[in-house]
């Protein structure tokens, strides 16, 4: 066990509810491979008391915070600068704390293309259908805008949401068709065109809840789940019936925190050693 004493560097994630986070399990393993004296620690913060929490982060000198929901869009006042990335996409799920400035990034766009590729995928010219329009979605959506998908579907329970994270895609990448989806509409024909579906939603955590049957998917496409809880989701057991293939959560997971960790220490973390502390932890 690491040494906790005056010289640790602590980082963390906030986020409400925050019992269910495996970041720290990833982040103190790499912590550990690499020798140094860094903790990570879980911290529940209410939506009422993000602006204090993030004045702490600052005062308690935090090197380094990662945020979840439902925290990632309205975290964005509160910090002295934002990256060029994270205000196209409007979410932030990274902050470093720089000499007392914070500023915000987010990571979850390249992990999930990390994970992406470790798939052999691209997403140049795909069609993309997306569940949920928060944080994580709004990031997801820019990130596969960028890397040429050709049309992105979002599809949230409420309607409005998907909207306007459409107009954003509509307002800044001409190359790529967006339509905003009911999920109380009929949209199978949809789903059946696509080449990627994504769940963004916290459906399925922890539940045999799924937004799809095996029916409604076809052999071929990748479908990915940002739930990695349980590692095989009940969408992912209805992908793998319909003979498509599979992208579990604990990918982008591992790839956004290894993103995360090198913008904190500017080293380069083992993705061996977090991958086998995140498949322990997922076992258990």
């Amino acid at each position: 066990m690491t040494l906790i004493n005056g010289k640790t560097k602590l980082t963390g994630i906030i986020g409400d509810p925050i019992d269910h986070t495996l970041s720290p399990v990833i982040q103190n393993a790499a912590f550990k491979d690499l020798g140094i004296n860094w903790l990570y620690v879980p911290l529940l913060v209410k939506a009422s008391q993000l602006e204090e929490a993030i004045a702490g982060i600052k005062a308690l000198n935090f090197k380094g915070i990662n945020v979840t929901m439902p925290h990632k869009e309205t975290v964005i006042p509160y910090l002295d600068e934002v990256s060029s990335y994270a205000s196209l996409a409007g979410a932030v799920n990274t902050i470093n704390n720089e000499n007392g400035k914070l500023i915000g990034y987010n990571s979850d766009g390249q992990g999930f293309l990390r994970s992406l590729e470790e798939a052999s995928f691209s997403a140049e010219n795909k069609k993309v259908f997306l569940f949920g329009s928060g944080g994580a979605a709004r990031s997801l959506a820019v990130i596969l805008a960028l890397s040429g998908a050709a049309s992105i579907s979002v599809a949230n329970r409420n309607k409005d949401k998907a909207e306007h994270l459409v107009s954003l895609l509509q307002s800044r990448f001409d190359n790529c068709t967006a339509e905003a989806i009911g999920l109380m509409e009929d949209y199978p024909s949809k789903i059946k065109e696509s080449d990627l579906i994504i769940n963004s939603t916290p459906v399925g955590w922890d539940t045999n809840e799924s937004l799809l049957k095996s029916t409604d998917i076809r052999q071929g496409q990748l479908v990915a789940d940002l739930v990695y809880v349980p590692e095989q989701t009940a969408l992912l057991t209805e992908a793998k019936k319909a003979k498509a293939k599979i992208l579990p959560g604990k990918q982008m997971l591992l790839y956004q925190g290894a993103a995360s960790f090198e913008i904190w220490t500017t080293m380069h973390p083992s993705i061996k050693a977090m991958r086998e502390a995140l498949d322990k932890a997922l076992t258990k």
